[in-house]
């Protein structure tokens, strides 16, 4: 995360801290966090790990964020503040909806990790992770995307936005989450879904189907 700055200097176990170095090592579990999330799934990341990812003792976890799960749903958290602050001038762009893809092909990008929480988590649908994330960003992107979708298209009825904002989600977010499937079957590469023509690819495919108002 660009917000979450790791300090080059080792901070002693132990008790909690002063304010700042609290505040230090919170941000060095949360990014211990985000770094297991690319080697492994959520489930079966480990307390040690966390804590040794972090270089704190494992006690901290529970002292900050009560849990594993309330550390995730932190990371949650800081992930989503960053994601929907970079969103704000996406109206003012030339061509919003473009723009809209762009900055969540890099989102996923950048974090591959959020790509397979996602995919993991809203499988156990009654978790608190999983409802930390349907509200932290589908419901977040349900408040902006039919709406941005109904400025920029052909489309008017609110439903057929819905319909039409919960598609160009899928097809944004599939080739990250079944991402296996993406580069053995279809040898697509990281590097293609990364580039400009990809995202070309699914802006026309969306602006397609929203041509003439017919989902």
């Amino acid at each position: 995360l660009n917000r979450i700055i790791i300090m080059v200097e080792s901070i002693p176990r132990g008790r909690p801290l002063v304010h700042a170095n609290q505040e230090q090592q919170k941000a060095k579990l949360l990014f211990a966090a985000q770094e297991l999330l690319v080697e492994k799934s959520y489930r079966s990341i480990t307390i040690r790990e966390l804590a040794e990812g972090a270089n704190v003792n494992s006690a901290m976890i529970r002292y900050y964020f009560g849990n594993k799960e309330g550390l995730f749903v932190a990371l949650l958290d800081e992930m989503s503040e960053q994601f929907f602050t970079s969103l704000g001038q996406i109206h003012n762009t030339k061509n919003p909806l473009r723009s809209i893809i762009e900055v969540l092909i890099k989102r996923f990008s950048v974090n591959k990790g959020f790509a397979r929480l996602v995919y993991d988590e809203l499988k156990a649908s009654e978790s608190q992770l999983s409802q930390a994330f349907i509200e932290r960003f589908p419901k977040r992107m349900a408040t902006i995307l039919p709406q941005l979708i109904m400025d920029n298209t052909a489309i008017r009825d609110k439903k057929r936005a819905n319909y039409a904002a919960f598609s160009l989600m899928m097809l944004i977010i599939t080739p990250f989450t079944a991402e296996p499937v993406r580069k053995i079957a279809w040898g697509i590469s990281d590097d293609e879904i990364q580039s400009p023509v990809w995202a070309d690819h699914i802006y026309s495919l969306f602006m397609l189907g929203c041509d003439k108002d017919k989902i």
